[in-house]
């Protein structure tokens, strides 16, 4: 392999140049790289201007990667963003859903706000952590693709690094999402929006409860999925869960239609176990049902114990169940305002 020598001859300048190119040697392409000193001569008196000194020419020769190279480099880029992203992103979905059932359905903060803490905690998890994963990746014994820094430097190599680097995050990424097959995603946006029915549904029915004078007032609302029927908010007791075929309620819920109780413990859909255990006695009882725009029932407004002006015991009239059916209409337009 024969390199022709570049020699520069000038008068009172310095030329520094870096000349790009391939040679072929059989064939074989490589990229070679000439780094071309010239120096200036000084003239001598009463001659004409020479040369004092030639040029020195230094030849640098950096060879291609192999193909094979090239694909280890790519591998030993990538395994090590595998552990990065999936760590990244265990711990982002993990930090973040447990933001989001917390200070998140506390605070009202919106799922993406979680989302956004959860981030800030991946990052520093990632900075701290960075080390364990290269330690890791180290006792892999994965191949060497024994290349100069030069070599490193080369367009082709720089791509298949980069290139190797982003495969390895994204599946990395891929694999921390699987978390989220054994997670209930939904469980944040239930608890923050049963808060919102609270909230809302408190006002109604404390309104409605002092409206008609009845001593207690209840919103059960009709799971689907499950066939249940829970109260989210009762004047008085607790929140309980029920079939629907089960009680007044659940004979509302499923006709369609008013009910309207005047003694409770003279029919047999009452159960009186209820009474026993809370130490409540229920008397009167008036449950209307709660439906959406398309005439399906929702919920059931259930009103307990008509009172007097007086304080003593009444039933349920006719004008009782007309402000009742408004005060359902109102609960149909908060579900669905909340839906």
């Amino acid at each position: 392999m024969m390199l022709r020598s570049i020699v520069y001859k000038t008068n009172n300048t310095r030329l520094r140049s870096l000349l790009e190119g391939r040679i072929h040697v059989g064939n074989r392409s490589i990229r070679c790289f000439l780094r071309i000193r010239c120096f200036n001569s000084k003239p001598k008196e009463g001659t004409e201007n020479v040369v004092k000194k030639e040029s020195t020419i230094r030849n640098i020769i950096i060879e291609e990667p192999t193909d094979r190279q090239l694909r280890i480099v790519a591998l030993r880029s990538a395994i090590p963003m595998v552990g990065f992203g999936f760590m990244d992103n265990l711990v982002m979905i993990q930090a973040g859903e447990f933001i989001d059932l917390t200070i998140g359905v506390t605070f009202g903060l919106s799922t993406l706000t979680a989302a956004g803490f959860g981030q800030c905690v991946s990052d520093v998890a990632g900075f701290t952590s960075g080390g364990v994963v290269d330690a890791s990746v180290s006792k892999l014994k994965l191949p060497h693709h024994n290349l100069s820094l030069a070599q490193l430097g080369l367009r082709r190599s720089r791509i298949y690094l980069t290139a190797g680097g982003c495969v390895g995050v994204v599946f990395g990424c891929l694999l921390g999402m699987t978390s989220l097959l054994f997670m209930d995603t939904n469980k944040a946006e239930r608890m923050k929006k049963a808060k919102e029915m609270k909230s809302i549904f408190n006002t109604v029915m404390d309104a409605g409860h002092k409206l008609i004078l009845a001593e207690r007032c209840s919103l059960w609302v009709l799971d689907k999925e499950t066939n249940d029927l829970w109260s989210n908010v009762a004047t008085g007791i607790a929140e309980i869960r029920i079939k629907q075929s089960q009680g007044f309620v659940g004979s509302c819920a499923s006709m369609g239609q008013v009910i309207n109780i005047s003694d409770a413990y003279n029919d047999s859909r009452f159960n009186p176990a209820i009474d026993k255990e809370s130490g409540f006695t229920t008397r009167s009882v008036l449950c209307v049902p709660v439906k959406d725009d398309d005439g399906e029932v929702i919920g059931v407004v259930q009103m307990i114990n008509k009172k007097n002006e007086d304080g003593t015991n009444a039933v349920f009239e006719s004008s009782d169940i007309r402000v009742v059916e408004m005060l359902a209409l109102h609960v149909n337009c908060f579900i669905k305002i909340l839906s």
